[in-house]
């Protein structure tokens, strides 16, 4: 997400499939450009050409082809459109999960290791779940360590980086979103129902969202941070909190 005085989008970080998005992008505006561009050089044929085409009543061949482009142009953009969201719903093999629980007004996440998944640290075997609430942070303090107002919080989530994980993601009481613009998540926190979707982060950064949900009179201050880190440091960090 873009900040104050940012004069461009925000990174993408999710590796491959957000290089894949970015591309599928190019590919559909430059089929739309292509298009409105020989929509306007027919018009403007028409309007100044000196021929008349009062008395164009039926060509059999030019209804064939103006039928038959579009759907073409279709399943062009169908099929790498389709290639997208398969990779972007694959729940893959993770090596670690993590849960966010959507509260009134808060955030509480609960990190797990995958016990089916080998962990390439042997400190990492001894560690199960660790449960944390994350709450927006004091303005105030948030203007003396120059954060972002509104979107920092007094704990922050810590994940490892370039390693896959699966993200479940529910609600205790009212309807919540848990929404990454970077990470390319948004996905809605149900009560009594658990949304699943792989993450993957390519590299180490700081990640800031919001709930994109109307949920209360706090809706506004439910603020996201996630911060990537190598997987060693990740887990001396979940020793010292054990």
């Amino acid at each position: 997400m873009s900040f104050y005085g940012s004069r461009y989008f925000g990174d993408i970080i999710y590796g491959e499939v957000g290089k894949s998005l970015f591309e599928y992008h190019g590919y559909v505006m430059m089929v739309a450009v292509g298009v409105l561009v020989f929509v306007m050089y027919m018009g403007c044929v028409i309007l100044f050409t000196k021929r008349f085409y009062r008395h164009f009543l039926n060509r059999q061949r030019l209804e064939f082809w103006w039928t038959v482009v579009p759907m073409l142009l279709l399943m062009l953009l169908w099929f790498p459109s389709m290639i997208n969201l398969y990779h972007m719903e694959e729940v893959k093999r993770p090596r670690w999960n993590f849960k966010a629980i959507g509260k009134q007004w808060y955030w509480s996440y609960e990190f797990c290791r995958n016990l089916d998944t080998p962990s390439f640290n042997k400190s990492a075997e001894g560690i199960s779940c660790y449960t944390i609430d994350s709450y927006m942070e004091n303005p105030q303090d948030t203007f003396m360590k120059n954060g972002y107002r509104l979107l920092d919080v007094d704990n922050r989530m810590v994940a490892p980086a370039g390693v896959q994980m699966t993200a479940f993601v529910g609600s205790s009481d009212v309807l919540h979103s848990f929404a990454l613009p970077k990470l390319l998540i948004k996905v809605d926190a149900i009560p009594g129902r658990i949304n699943r979707l792989p993450m993957k982060a390519s590299q180490c950064s700081i990640i800031y969202g919001q709930c994109s949900e109307i949920c209360g009179v706090n809706h506004s201050f439910m603020p996201i941070v996630i911060e990537f880190i190598p997987e060693k440091y990740f887990v001396m960090w979940l020793e010292a909190l054990n």
